[in-house]
């Protein structure tokens, strides 16, 4: 049985070589192919990539694209062209045991389910202090079952229309979300996957968070869900804006005490909480948490707020112009 992993690349010049190369270690009974969609890179990712195919022309195949379709969209199109029976959708800044895709497509084979997806995922940069900050080192899927498929039964993927790139970041559950089937949690099963390391992919990875924030927790909790993600928001706003207004509170306090003053500074303290109460993961010393709590850890919660607001901004705009079109 022939089985085919997909992976969705943009941008991905950093990670992609290590992912491709554990990809590559695979101890796996089946023959497999690796299919890339170098979704309209800027920097040397389509170099990389080149390179491999270079190598090894045999195993791997590489989809160039002019426009970004977004890790959905390319997951779409490569499951259409697909040689294999199985999929396996792996993300770029991931990396995987060797018998990862053996024990992800084994309960396939034997008929005991139509999907799986992997017990555990750690994070792979924790030696980074921006990752440090971010409090996780590993995830734990659900055990009654994961809404991200990592390897599922190709026919029935397209017979059901694959994921919904409109979902942004979280398209990987649209699946789930189309067809209310759970992937079996294979035990034993983990990868290593990369959190945002700086500023810059800290900010990103929230804007897309935030793009479709609203719309994955109405789908996921009904009312429920939006009461949930307008706390969020207002917990994101607090963060942007604490700094500011304690500087203008304590002006207005010096200048001539009032409501609005004493107001002013509530969010600071609100936000202050938040970061002593924040947790912190791999500090290697009492003096690395003390920098990491009073440098990183406020830098990171303005960032990712940052990202989070103007991406639901984003979207607020891109859906009014759409109807005034």
């Amino acid at each position: 049985m022939l089985v085919s992993i997909i992976i969705p690349a943009h941008n991905e010049e950093r990670h992609i070589a290590t992912c491709i190369k554990s990809l590559l270690r695979q101890e796996c009974s089946d023959e497999f192919e690796i299919i890339i969609v170098n979704n309209a890179s800027r920097n040397g990712t389509a170099k990389i990539l080149s390179s491999f195919v270079t190598k090894y022309p045999e195993k791997i195949r590489v989809i160039n694209l002019d426009r970004n379709l977004g890790p959905g969209g390319a997951r779409n199109l490569a499951a259409k062209i697909a040689r294999g029976e199985i999929l396996i959708f792996v993300d770029a800044d991931m990396a995987f045991p060797p018998d990862s895709v053996e024990k992800l497509v084994r309960p396939i084979k034997e008929g005991v389910t139509k999907a799986t997806t992997h017990a555990e995922e750690y994070v792979a940069n924790l030696e980074n202090p921006w990752v440090k900050v971010q409090g996780q080192h590993k995830r734990v899927s659900n055990i009654g079952g994961g809404e991200v498929f990592r390897a599922v039964i190709r026919e029935y993927f397209l017979t059901h229309g694959g994921f919904d790139p409109s979902l942004k970041y979280h398209d990987d559950r649209t699946f789930y979300y189309k067809t209310g089937a759970n992937a079996l949690v294979v035990k034993g099963t983990y990868c290593y996957h990369n959190n945002p390391d700086n500023p810059r992919e800290i900010f990103r990875r929230n804007f897309w968070i935030g793009r479709t924030l609203i719309a994955v927790s109405l789908i996921e909790k009904g009312w429920k869900g939006l009461v949930e993600s307008i706390k969020v928001i207002l917990l994101r706003i607090i963060d942007l804006a604490a700094i500011p207004l304690f500087m203008y509170g304590a002006i207005r306090l010096l200048i001539a005490p009032d409501v609005i003053g004493i107001v002013s500074i509530l969010p600071m303290i609100v936000f202050i909480a938040a970061i002593i109460r924040s947790r912190v993961v791999n500090a290697k010393s009492g003096l690395e948490k003390i920098i990491l709590k009073l440098a990183y850890s406020p830098a990171y919660r303005i960032i990712r707020a940052a990202g989070l607001i103007a991406g639901i901004i984003f979207s607020s705009r891109a859906k009014v112009e759409k109807k005034v079109k």
